[in-house]
């Protein structure tokens, strides 16, 4: 189990009984766990540091009018909603996957009032109460289910849930009442937030969840690993938040650098650090930010601590 995962379990999450061979069990209160993983997902992501054109540590980035402890009161802000999303899909595991999308929803609604009030109006966090909510209530629904709760499974449930999103909510063709995804969509075919849920979040599960427990098999760091991740969404990742700045030219300026950074070695080379930085500065001059990546990071992280934790369990229970 990774060392956070292991903190929380022993910090506030267990409960200890005697085992049969005199040994002391972990009983673990999944949801608690889950919510508090998801919760420091959101700090992970906006920590890690440097991070191109995004939030960190060292700089803004592209972004005037956020900094860490925005991100941090906003992350204190969504917190207790997380296990409503955990709640609300346990609820609802009588029925069925295509119709969770809507049980969590009023979550996510009470959620992102709660961000804008602590923000004063500044969307920090709006697509990552998205992801976090699907992600949350997944395990709920999975959970209620007595299915096992791994990315696998929690990836398949969000695609049902998913599945019309694209569809339902992109379709409006009047220009003069568009949203902001749906010209996205209308313009350059993109599907955002959407269209990664509706896939299963496929970006995560076919590049950065490999990407990130590979790195971290050949004995990168966590910071170093994340890096490895953030990169590789950064090449694979449609995000729209670049493409609202930056046009689709925008977008194959951010893939291109971050496709010679891998192809430099990624985390295996020491300059990366310096590059990054250099990286960072590039994409605030040109007012670009990969946000839709750093959402998608978060994700990674998280479905990479339940997935090790799930086999911690599994081994615990086999011995």
């Amino acid at each position: 189990m990774t060392n956070v995962a292991l903190k929380l379990l022993l910090d506030q999450n267990i409960e200890r009984v005697p085992s049969v061979a005199h040994r002391s069990a972990v009983k673990v209160n999944l949801f608690s766990l889950v919510s508090e993983l998801a919760y420091h997902a959101m700090l992970v992501e906006v920590h890690l540091s440097p991070k191109p054109g995004l939030v960190d540590l060292i700089s803004n980035g592209a972004h005037s009018d956020m900094n860490v402890p925005l991100f941090e009161a906003s992350a204190s802000a969504i917190r207790p909603f997380l296990n409503g999303f955990l709640n609300a899909g346990l609820a609802h595991s009588t029925h069925s996957a295509e119709t969770l999308l809507d049980v969590l929803r009023p979550v996510g609604i009470q959620a992102e009032r709660a961000m804008f009030a602590a923000t004063g109006g500044v969307n920090t966090h709006k697509g990552m109460i998205f992801g976090l909510g699907l992600v949350c209530g997944a395990i709920g629904w999975l959970k209620g289910k007595g299915i096992a709760v791994d990315s696998l499974h929690i990836s398949q449930v969000i695609k049902r849930s998913c599945a019309l999103m694209v569809f339902q909510e992109l379709k409006n063709t009047d220009s003069k009442t568009e949203t902001h995804g749906e010209r996205l969509y209308r313009e350059f075919g993109l599907t955002g937030a959407r269209g990664e849920a509706a896939s299963g979040y496929q970006t995560i599960m076919t590049y950065s969840l490999p990407a990130y427990q590979q790195a971290l098999y050949e004995g990168a760091s966590a910071e170093q690993a994340l890096w490895q991740v953030l990169l590789t969404l950064m090449v694979h990742n449609q995000d729209t938040n670049v493409v609202s700045r930056g046009g689709m030219h925008g977008l194959r300026y951010v893939q291109n650098i971050a496709s010679k950074l891998i192809e430099s070695g990624g985390w295996h080379n020491p300059n990366l650090e310096e590059q990054l930085l250099d990286f960072d500065r590039q994409l605030i001059e040109k007012n670009l930010s990969p946000g839709g990546s750093a959402d998608l990071l978060a994700l990674t992280w998280l479905l990479a601590e339940i997935d090790d934790l799930t086999r911690h369990i599994i081994a615990n229970n086999d011995e």
